[in-house]
């Protein structure tokens, strides 16, 4: 369960704060109408699902009016060492970010970033936004209303893999390399084991924590804790994996259906005992197929997806904007951070690029 550090109130451009110590995940359930563009992501579940407790404080702002909830704006506060930060960031690029009608969308998101601005012991804002969208004139009336110092950054985040009508002609579309890959790698592995197209999600996190032990590139207890949340969280879930002829899982997927495209959040595989048999390739082969089968045509991969598919997927146009208090301190703390990005341990210089970029 988690803590729902701070959640506000809109209602006629009246704000009001209730802060509570207690565990809850009362936040309001949108109505339907509100999210029909969004199916799994827009959830308060899956929301506070995807937040790890030791490093953010769930932000909430739900505009009403009349008594109708009108919209919602997730975000999150940044902790060190336990203690906010006052920097504030919210990810816009899945239309997640904002839960609200069409035409209401950019009127919530702007009373909620003047919450948050306003805010007390507020020190920056870090917003993942698309490159062209209502996001950007929002925060360009904030800024013209607001001293507050801006950068804007391209970024790439998510990536999107158009699919095809058939598997065959999906292959046709890959460089001849791939695409001899692709099927020389499957044949070799249906002589050992078999694709699991329904596995369990306990099964799912067993097999997950049993390939931390192992040779696993990037794994965390975080993430996977943090995936199994996500993946609990929504309602058509993507659970996949290679297994052999022994019963022991090679290589597991997780991810969701989003509507009329499919997202993956996670893999993992066992290159210690297989390396030279392309676990993540022959699994994302499979799946791949079983989407086309399925009449999906667009697979997201969050947070973006290595060699080979990135030759053939594309980000979605995304820009990281800072906006931050103009204060001296704070100025030269952001300057101090970037100076010494370089020499800091990797933990700390992912912190520190959130106080200030070194691009």
């Amino acid at each position: 369960m988690l803590n729902l550090a701070l959640y506000q109130r809109v209602e006629r451009g009246f704000g009001a704060a209730l802060f509570s110590a207690a565990a809850t995940e009362r936040l309001p359930m949108p109505p339907a109408s509100l999210s029909k563009e969004c199916e799994n992501t827009c959830s308060p579940r899956f929301y506070l699902a995807s937040i790890d407790q030791k490093a953010w404080i769930p932000r909430v702002v739900e505009h009403t009016e009349a008594g109708s909830t009108v919209g919602v704006v997730y975000a999150k506060e940044r902790k060190l060492a336990g203690v906010a930060t006052g920097l504030i960031y919210a990810d816009a690029t899945l239309d997640a970010m904002v839960v609200a009608k069409p035409e209401h969308r950019e009127r919530v998101l702007e009373l909620a970033l003047r919450q948050f601005v306003n805010r007390r012991g507020f020190l920056g804002l870090r917003l993942l936004v698309p490159a062209a969208g209502y996001e950007i004139r929002v925060i360009e009336r904030i800024l013209a209303s607001s001293r507050l110092d801006v950068r804007r950054i391209r970024v790439e985040n998510h990536s999107v893999l158009e699919l095809t009508s058939s598997y065959e002609s999906f292959l046709a579309t890959l460089g001849p390399r791939t695409r001899r890959n692709f099927r020389y790698y499957r044949r070799r592995f249906e002589s050992v084991g078999e694709y699991v197209p329904d596995v369990s999600l306990t099964e799912f996190q067993s097999v997950a924590m049993r390939m931390l032990k192992q040779s696993v590139v990037g794994a965390q207890r975080s993430r996977v804790d943090r995936t199994v949340r996500m993946l609990s969280a929504v309602d058509r879930p993507i659970l996949v994996g290679l297994r052999g002829h022994d019963g022991e899982f090679l290589s597991i997927i997780g991810g969701w259906y989003e509507f009329d495209r499919a997202v993956v959040i996670f893999q993992m595989n066992n290159e210690r005992d297989h390396s030279q048999s392309s676990l993540s390739l022959v699994a994302r082969g499979y799946l791949i197929e079983e989407l086309i089968a399925q009449g999906v045509r667009r697979l997201l991969f969050w947070a973006g997806v290595g060699a080979p598919l990135d030759r053939y997927s594309y980000f979605l146009p995304t820009m990281r904007i800072h906006l931050d208090t103009p204060t001296l301190v704070w100025r030269t703390l952001r300057g101090l951070a970037a100076r010494a990005n370089a020499f800091l341990p990797r933990r700390l210089a992912e912190f520190a690029s959130w106080i200030e970029p070194t691009q």
